[in-house]
């Protein structure tokens, strides 16, 4: 792994990918009373449990991947989630060419989409000594 000092900024990796969401319709106090009273994770679980099996464990396992790649990097690179299905997810998809998810934009620059977790930190550990010799 290269230098710390080496760097000047962390690396942006964005994840885009599906997300469990959940309906927001109550208002801002609505929500601090739900907050208060320990009722708003209750909801949110429940509209979660809606969704099929395949995606919660889809989404579970690469939240897991997320952390643990958060661990072997935790100074190096930065990791921004975006939602697949919103305006951004969008956009991203689209100028990026990811035609499957999870879909991982590295440094603005070079993607990778799959579940091949030494493909994606060779690619990291690439734009990481990049970065440390420039």
């Amino acid at each position: 792994m290269p230098n710390e000092k080496a760097f000047a900024k962390a690396l942006r990796v964005e994840v885009v990918s599906k997300m469990l969401g959940v309906q927001t319709e109550e208002c801002k106090n609505c929500r601090l009373i739900f907050e208060e009273v320990g009722l708003k994770s209750k909801f949110h679980n429940q509209e979660i449990n809606q969704y099929p099996d395949d995606i919660k464990e889809e989404v579970l396992r690469l939240s897991d991947w997320i952390r643990d790649l958060a661990r072997r990097y935790p100074v190096h690179v930065e990791f921004k989630i975006i939602d697949a299905m919103t305006p951004l997810g969008v956009y991203k998809t689209l100028r990026h060419r990811i035609r499957k998810f999870p879909g991982f934009i590295i440094g603005k620059q070079k993607t990778y989409s799959g579940w091949d977790t030494g493909a994606l930190e060779a690619i990291i550990d690439e734009h990481l000594q990049n970065l440390s010799l420039a």
